[in-house]
């Protein structure tokens, strides 16, 4: 009987401790299956838009290896090439300035007023231009490449020295000259080659002219200024502008963003299509609430509405997708660093809440189609609830398109209600 009595009692005092390593380790495999999950979905997650701090950050390392590696084999040679260049430009620049200096020294001073010395330096510069422009020519002379066939130069004869015309210099001369010759043989002319041209003896009788007093044209009435054609683009962006204007949302705008900065959590219902899901994350970022870093997020409950009207978004800020405004869905993630608008599914959400529990990268999060209380609405609404109670610089946005909207009021502490009319 003392036996079956110290047996229980000594069960009795490891139960609790046993509760607690079971605990433990139940944790310890949550966490080590939420690290398998999202290591799974950034393997098989397309990322539409590279991020550029990565990228510049690997160009700027090649380009200090390369520097490293080739500096001592690149610097003599871009020496060189740079001291090459630089005595071009600076040749022409001093042949110029010479030039100009003694332009100006023969206009402001006569050759009276001058004293000797000061003769013998004009002279002497006018020597030295004279002889950077003949050396000029003698390196465009250079550059001329020609055949010339070789003489038999007996003892005792010197090569005579000629000056090339200046028809040669030009390019392809000796087979225009050569055309010339052949097209002269084959064309008849009769008389002698000295005779003159015929000219005239006398002169054309014009009748008197018309003298114009006025060398000018005078302005006509004819209306010269006319409006400008528009382009496509204009008329796209003139016909979203009045698209956006004549939503039911839009007359609510300055209440909305009022209402959104008075209250923290806001249960918006509208009938569909009345500008809920595309305006209202635009009159967000206008309003600043993003000025702090952080992004507008906005549920969708399906892959296809998030993607399209994520392009929409972006079409109608005149941005390009992936960078302002972008979209993450599951195995596709269209965002970038300066993404301040998202659009996303319910179960991209739910994902980001194992990386970042408290969403401290969102100021404005948007719950969208909240009457179809699917699965994982509906696990939203819980997770949001508790963060936006200890979050509350979080604006939270319950949108809706139903008469659900008092239950949603309640579930979330009697939170007002914004309506919008239909159309």
């Amino acid at each position: 009987m003392s036996r079956r009595k110290q047996e229980s009692s000594s069960s009795e005092d490891s139960s609790p401790d046993s509760e607690e390593e079971e605990r433990r380790r139940d944790i310890k495999e949550r966490d080590e299956f939420a690290q398998r999950l999202k290591k799974k979905d950034e393997g098989r997650t397309r990322n539409v838009v590279e991020s550029q701090g990565r990228k510049a950050y690997e160009e700027a390392a090649k380009r200090l290896k390369l520097e490293a590696d080739d500096r001592d084999k690149l610097l003599p040679q871009l020496r060189k090439q740079s001291r090459r260049q630089y005595l071009e430009k600076r040749k022409d620049d001093k042949v110029a300035e010479l030039e100009a200096d003694i332009q100006d020294d023969e206009y402001l001073f006569d050759d009276s007023a001058i004293t000797q010395r000061e003769r013998e330096d004009r002279e002497h510069k006018k020597n030295l231009l004279r002889i950077a422009k003949e050396h000029e020519k003698a390196r465009e002379l250079e550059r001329i490449q020609r055949y010339h066939m070789p003489k038999d130069i007996k003892k005792g004869d010197k090569e005579e020295y000629v000056e090339v015309d200046e028809r040669e210099k030009m390019p392809n001369s000796e087979q225009k000259k050569w055309e010339a010759e052949q097209l002269a043989s084959a064309s008849y002319k009769f008389g002698s080659k000295d005779v003159r041209a015929k000219k005239d003896e006398y002169e054309l009788l014009l009748d008197d002219t018309i003298d114009f007093v006025q060398a000018f044209r005078m302005d006509g009435s004819k209306e010269k200024d006319k409006k400008a054609p528009v382009t496509e683009a204009q008329k796209m962006k003139m016909d979203i502008e009045e698209t956006k204007k004549s939503l039911p949302v839009y007359p609510f705008k300055e209440d909305l963003i009022a209402a959104i900065k008075e209250h923290q959590v806001l249960i918006i219902e509208g009938e569909t299509g009345s500008g809920k899901t595309t305006q209202i994350p635009q009159y967000l970022y206008e309003a600043g609430f993003t000025n702090d870093g952080k992004k507008i997020g906005c549920t969708q409950p399906r892959r296809v509405a998030a993607m399209s009207v994520a392009a929409r978004v972006a079409q109608e800020m005149s941005v390009k997708l992936g960078n302002e405004v972008g979209y993450s869905i599951r195995f596709e993630d269209c965002t970038s660093e300066r993404t301040v608008i998202k659009y996303m599914t319910d179960g991209t959400l739910h994902r980001e809440f194992l990386s970042e529990p408290d969403l401290g990268s969102y100021s404005v999060m948007i719950i969208d189609e909240a009457h179809e209380r699917t699965l994982h609405t509906d696990i939203l609404f819980g997770l949001v609830k508790d963060i936006a109670r200890f979050r509350l610089d979080l604006k939270l946005l319950i949108s809706s398109a139903t008469l659900d909207a008092d239950k949603f009021s309640a579930f979330f502490d009697d939170a007002p209600i914004f309506r919008i009319p239909g159309r």
